[in-house]
């Protein structure tokens, strides 16, 4: 995965409510035990996580933001 989409997820999961990101890390465990935690959250290089990985999380990112699109319209 390149540097651009890798960036894009980045900041589509820095959006997430703290749930979100608890599911995100569950991906992440499953592909790396590299990570570091602190008071603030969990640090992960990208350079550790293979493209497999990246994309299952895309894939969840992009069903987050899906369902609060679909709620938003539910609302009006």
């Amino acid at each position: 995965m390149n540097r651009t989409r890798k960036e894009a997820l980045k900041e589509s999961i820095e959006r997430l409510d703290s749930q979100e990101h608890a599911q995100i890390f569950e991906i992440i465990k499953r592909y790396t035990e590299q990570f570091t935690k602190t008071q603030t959250g969990v640090l992960v290089s990208s350079d550790t996580l293979n493209d497999e990985c990246l994309i299952e999380m895309e894939k969840m990112v992009k069903f987050y933001i899906d369902q609060r699109k679909s709620m938003a319209l539910e609302r009006r």
